[in-house]
């Protein structure tokens, strides 16, 4: 019987329950990695504010894995905001780490034996690296995002020379310089799309990348044949907790939706996500109907006619593009949100990139609910052919089995 591989996975958040796209990510590759015979200790962050965890949820995660969590906040307070600032540091890696994270890995470390150390994004790196050169094994880092192209792309979104633009402009020389080294030192790197490849190696082309790309489990996102469209109603699922997508509901609500409305006053939008912020209810008037959050996203795709993504600032991959083209809605999406997924309209993405054109297209399906739905069947017939959790862990299990297997015969010869 083959021996399990043992993995330490560093991320910075518990995915449970896995309600937006960065906590998907890291709970479907937990899960996988589980599923496919590892044995997985699981590690994060947490604290007793808006992340605290649940019992349900600790329960969740604990079917997976041997769960340890450290009570330690993320948050970008103003004292490390001024200490980033003068000490030239990136305040998003700096938070991630200290001497009390460290000694609380080292004890763990001590615990446990591991064949390799997995990190989900940036952050978790070094880490990942502290855990690389005390136990001598190797080390590998999911790209969830190129982090340095989100910084770069929102001090782009902000007015020049105003004192947020230029400390996130400095940050994003600061976190492109140490996602340059941390590419090289690790064993191993995952993109999650061939675009975010090309920039890992303009930035480190010494470093070892592999391409694994999102997915979704098709039972999970399966359609209802009982539910019956609303051939009017669009839908934009999304957390609030990250400024860029509250940004994107505005511009989109207050930019989009009242020329819609012009046109065809029965379209309404709903929206769906935690944390949502309460002015959204102003909004009631143009048809706009804040659901917050919900269990189950299902019900609702299953029974709107367009999905839409209006992201400007981002990168890596949007899951909840993926997942609404399973449930059968073709999407409405800026071509930065649609980034890595190589869809063709036919099969269900049109790309947006301005007020008239999301107007035009949104227009187009929902005066044509025949064609909107076979467009929505064609998405999800290209969603799961193209994008399957299974097949792309599986990509980082074979990797890190390579690595290790070449590890213990250095460790033979040494």
């Amino acid at each position: 019987m083959a021996k399990k591989i043992r993995i330490l996975q560093l991320a910075p958040r518990f995915p449970f329950p896995a309600d937006d796209g960065g906590k998907i990510g890291i709970a479907n590759i937990l899960k996988e990695f589980t599923e496919q015979g590892a044995d997985v200790t699981f590690f994060s962050f947490h604290d007793k504010g808006r992340n605290s965890v649940t019992p349900e949820a600790l329960e969740e995660g604990k079917s997976y894995a041997d769960i340890r969590l450290l009570e330690h906040s993320t948050k970008n307070s103003p004292y490390r905001i001024i200490k980033t600032f003068v000490n030239y540091q990136s305040i998003y890696i700096e938070k991630h780490i200290n001497v009390r994270i460290i000694n609380y890995i080292s004890e763990l470390i001590r615990e446990k034996k591991f064949d390799v150390v997995h990190a989900d994004h940036s952050c978790m790196a070094r880490l990942a690296l502290f855990v690389k050169k005390t136990c001598n094994i190797p080390a590998g880092l999911r790209l969830h995002n190129i982090e340095w192209i989100i910084w770069k792309r929102y001090a782009e979104n902000l007015k020049r020379f105003s004192p947020k633009r230029l400390y996130v402009e400095q940050q994003t020389y600061f976190l492109r310089d140490e996602e340059t080294k941390l590419f090289s030192k690790m064993d191993v790197c995952f993109p999650i799309t061939e675009p975010d490849k090309q920039r890992a190696m303009e930035l480190a082309p010494d470093g070892n990348y592999v391409v694994a790309s999102a997915g979704v489990n098709p039972d999970e996102w399966n359609p209802y044949s009982n539910i019956i469209k609303k051939p009017n109603q669009i839908i934009l699922a999304t957390t609030y907790q990250w400024r860029h997508n509250i940004d994107a509901v505005k511009w989109f609500i207050e930019q989009v939706m009242p020329d819609l409305r012009k046109i065809n006053p029965d379209i309404t939008l709903i929206l769906i996500g935690k944390d949502q912020p309460k002015w959204l209810s102003k909004y009631s008037g143009l048809g706009v109907k804040p659901l917050g959050y919900v269990a189950q996203v299902q019900p609702y795709l299953n029974e709107s006619a367009v999905y839409v993504a209006p992201l400007f600032v981002g990168g890596g991959i949007r899951i909840k593009i993926i997942e609404a083209m399973a449930m059968e809605l073709p999407v409405v999406a800026t071509p930065l949100a649609a980034e890595g997924i190589n869809a063709k309209p036919e099969d269900g993405l049109i790309l947006s990139d301005d007020k008239d054109s999301f107007i035009k297209n949104i227009l187009f399906l929902v005066k044509n609910p025949l064609y909107t739905k076979s467009l929505g069947k064609n998405a999800r017939k290209f969603v799961t052919k193209e994008f399957s959790w299974k097949k792309n862990v599986e990509i980082m299990l074979n990797e890190y089995s390579k690595l290790t297997k070449f590890n213990e015969q250095l460790k033979i010869k040494n």
